[in-house]
């Protein structure tokens, strides 16, 4: 296979460009990982701490001032939060479609020596099989892939796979959760409009982010 161009299953446009064989893992893999490192993001900064804080009372938008400007200096900005919820997205409903998934379940055994399966191509059709029945997205199945190459020195039986995927599925659930807690929370830039602060809150966090 010198060149590789997957097609999302609700959409013409390419999943990933066609590029040489060589680069073909690498060009296949990287943009469907992007749930992995929002993933990464969120335990790094400790988001998910935010799951236990209650929306800010705007009823009186002077009491609640200091705890609006803290907490909109920590919060994402608002269209990076809204990215992350629909890559997360993406991740958790999109469906691969059949040549989609048979690439990314060769690549996964392409990634282990020949010799320890009898019949590839067999393997890849059972197990293309069994993950058709899941509704399983390009997005966790290659994440899943990267968990098994990881940790595996061996392909995996079509239950594991299906296993590592499952983890790779609620880390994504769980990291949404946080997202969307976020997102509402975001309600300490209304009380910053009220409160006249905005301006110079989010001029410190512009260039902060700079």
């Amino acid at each position: 296979m010198e060149n590789l161009t997957i097609f999302s299953p609700n959409e013409h446009e390419p999943l990933t460009a066609s590029r040489p064989h060589d680069d073909r893992v690498r060009a296949l893999f990287e943009p469907l990982l992007a749930h992995q490192h929002i993933l990464s993001q969120i335990i790094e900064l400790k988001l998910g701490d935010w799951l236990g804080v209650s929306l800010l009372d705007l009823r009186d938008p002077k009491s609640v001032r200091e705890n609006a400007i803290a907490r909109y200096r920590r919060l994402p900005k608002r269209d990076i939060l809204h990215a992350w919820d629909d890559e997360l997205c993406q991740a958790l409903e999109g469906r691969a479609d059949q040549m989609t998934l048979s690439v990314l379940v060769t690549t996964m055994i392409d990634g282990f020596p020949r010799a320890t399966i009898s019949n590839v191509g067999a393997h890849v059709e059972a197990l293309s099989l069994v993950v058709g029945d899941r509704s399983l997205s390009p997005e966790v199945l290659a994440a899943g892939t990267i968990r098994v190459w990881r940790k595996n020195r061996f392909p995996p039986s079509i239950a594991d796979f299906l296993d590592e995927c499952d983890v790779v599925a609620k880390g994504a659930a769980n990291a949404r959760r946080v997202v969307t807690k976020m997102l509402a929370l975001d309600n300490a830039e209304d009380a910053l409009v009220a409160t006249g602060d905005l301006d110079e809150v989010a001029s410190f966090r512009s260039t902060r982010d700079d």
